[in-house]
């Protein structure tokens, strides 16, 4: 009958071989979509007032002048020649949020950290097993 000590030894392999790679996989995917894909850049913007209506106007890094018209409801709070920043995305200025923006693959970043850790730890006591 097998000992728990000789059943360790293909578990932590099973394991090591499984959550080692996958983690280390995920961990390039969300270095690479924080890296490439989607780098968010900050500006400040004015509130703005004309015939046109009400909303917000900033500036790129380009020195290319955007806005955003907004409903005088969502701006309420502000007047005309208010600042605040505004996130945007550097290749669509039309895509942009007054919030701070959320890290790109943050799910798969805490599940690729958390399967290396794993796996190294398996990796580890698949050599430390034979010293008992």
């Amino acid at each position: 009958m097998p000992t728990a000590l000789d059943m360790a030894g293909p578990i932590l392999e099973m394991l090591t071989w499984l959550c080692l790679p996958a983690g280390l996989g995920l961990l390039f995917y969300t270095g690479f979509l924080r890296r490439f894909v989607h780098p968010w850049d900050v500006a400040e913007a004015v509130v703005y007032s004309d015939r046109t209506g009400v909303g917000f106007r900033w500036s790129d890094r380009k020195g290319l002048v955007h806005q955003a018209p907004m409903s005088p409801y969502d701006i309420r709070d502000m007047a005309p020649g208010d600042t605040l920043h505004i996130y945007y995305h550097p290749k669509r200025p039309t895509q942009w949020q007054a919030t701070v923006p959320e890290e790109p693959g943050r799910t798969a970043s805490v599940l690729g950290r958390c399967l290396t850790a794993i796996g190294t730890v398996a990796l580890l006591g698949g050599f430390v097993l034979p010293m008992f």
